[in-house]
């Protein structure tokens, strides 16, 4: 069976509003800095009470505050020292675990402004939305709306949505967010003139079915079909892989003749990246027979691995080597050189065991979060590229290049976060009675 897939020029802008606690590279707003700056500085309050208020106040912000707690100097007292450690431990371990399944969001209510739904999809799912219409021109409206979404999936609920904004989703942003724009101004999804193309939605995946071709090649005689789906995910999964057995098609038509995938691999596996939520996937068959009007079923049955748990490392760049592990990964800086305005970082990356789980995770390690960060919470992004140092059966060395970092690099940490775990998920769907060319 040929797979491709396709990647389109990124069209990303910045994500809107406050974004899930899951999302440590999302902007932090002023007020949220104001606010756990307070709560540490009561964290050394003379009232025990109120020192353990502040504590249980910092844990309930979430993992969005990490990069914003100071780390525990000399002068810190035991007690502060503990409170910040169990602060720390306590949100990392709650940013490692990751929903594997559908995001359930329900937002019900009649004239709520479009403004607050966006908001409310993206806190209660932990996936980021961009309103795209001013970069392009259009005019931001924020209509009132009214809705019915109980426990309802976040890609079928966006959906509904935007359907019922006069909004179209725009998956190919480059920057891991779904983008809005007016009503019909992408045209991805839409398969006729008056018709919508079938979609399904299953687990935390939405697939579409946009298009069935079928040519006829002269000079060989034989004849072929295609079908062009596009495969989304909600963006907080950041999956790694797809793996599709060719054995897990099934394809049928209307008379219920069976229709061969075409067998180039009798498996394939894609790395999938997480700037743009979305792939296009085409999926090449043998030409149904001339009297057949409509593929009865068609029906795929594959795996998707994503990172099951994420870790975050924070090593220092000043000194000697310096090493940390957690669970099966281990995170080491080796070379720091500064070359004028570039400073050239040296990471190793070892996975616990060479096994099989480990040519899954190695995937992950380009989709990996980095950055630098002061002790007082500010960070400089990781906007340099990187270059692969070399690979062994379960570590990996990349040189991470950071541009116009201001200061030294002994005025930072470096913050990596890293799958700690791998898990794969089921992606199955089905279409039915689709119409043939």
């Amino acid at each position: 069976m040929s797979l491709t897939w396709i990647r389109r020029w990124a069209i990303g802008l910045a994500a809107l509003g406050a974004m899930g606690d899951g999302a440590p590279a999302q902007e932090i707003s002023a007020a949220l800095r104001d606010r756990v700056a307070q709560l540490v500085d009561r964290l050394e309050s003379e009232d025990g009470d109120e020192r353990d208020q502040a504590e249980e106040a910092l844990v309930k912000l979430g993992a969005r505050i990490l990069p914003l707690l100071p780390e525990a100097d000399e002068d810190s007292g035991d007690d502060l020292r503990e409170r910040l450690s169990r602060i720390r431990a306590s949100l990392e371990g709650g940013a490692s675990e990751k929903n594997l399944g559908a995001s359930l969001v329900t937002i019900v209510g009649e004239g709520i402004r479009l403004s607050e739904v966006l908001q409310e999809l993206q806190r209660q799912s932990g996936n980021r939305i961009s309103d795209l219409r001013e970069l392009y021109g259009q005019d931001a409206t924020n209509p009132a709306l009214d809705l019915q979404l109980e426990e309802m999936p976040f890609l079928e609920a966006l959906d509904r949505v935007a359907a019922q904004a006069g909004l179209t989703t725009a998956f190919f942003t480059g920057d891991e967010t779904i983008g809005l724009l007016a009503g019909g101004a992408m045209g991805e999804e839409m398969a006729e003139e008056g018709g919508e193309a079938p979609t399904v939605y299953t687990g935390p995946f939405r697939v579409t079915l946009n298009q069935v071709a079928s040519q006829h090649d002269l000079a060989t005689g034989t004849r072929s079909a295609n079908a062009q789906m596009v495969l989304v995910w909600e963006p907080r999964l950041r999956p790694m892989l797809l793996t599709l057995d060719v054995s897990d098609v099934e394809i049928v038509d209307d008379r219920g003749e069976a229709v061969e995938p075409t067998v180039t691999e009798e498996s394939g596996t894609v790395v999938l990246r997480p700037e743009n939520p979305a792939a296009e996937m085409n999926l090449n068959m043998t030409a149904p027979d001339r009297s057949a009007q409509k593929l009865g079923r068609l029906k795929v049955r594959a795996t998707v691995t994503v990172p099951a748990a994420n870790q975050v490392f924070r090593l220092d760049l000043a000194g000697a080597d310096a090493k940390e592990e957690r669970g099966p990964v281990s995170i080491a800086v080796g070379d720091v050189e500064v070359d004028g305005f570039v400073w050239k970082v040296d990471v190793g990356i070892e996975y616990e065991g060479g096994s099989e789980a480990f040519e899954s995770y190695r995937q992950g390690l380009f989709n990996n979060r980095i950055w630098l960060q002061r002790p007082d919470g500010s960070r400089f992004e990781h906007n340099g590229g990187f270059n692969q140092l070399g690979a062994s059966d379960n570590a990996m060395a990349f040189e991470y290049l950071f541009v116009d970092a201001p200061g030294e690099p002994s005025d930072y940490q470096l913050v990596y976060e890293t799958p700690g775990a791998v898990a794969t998920i089921p992606l199955e769907f089905e279409f039915t009675d689709v119409p043939l060319p």
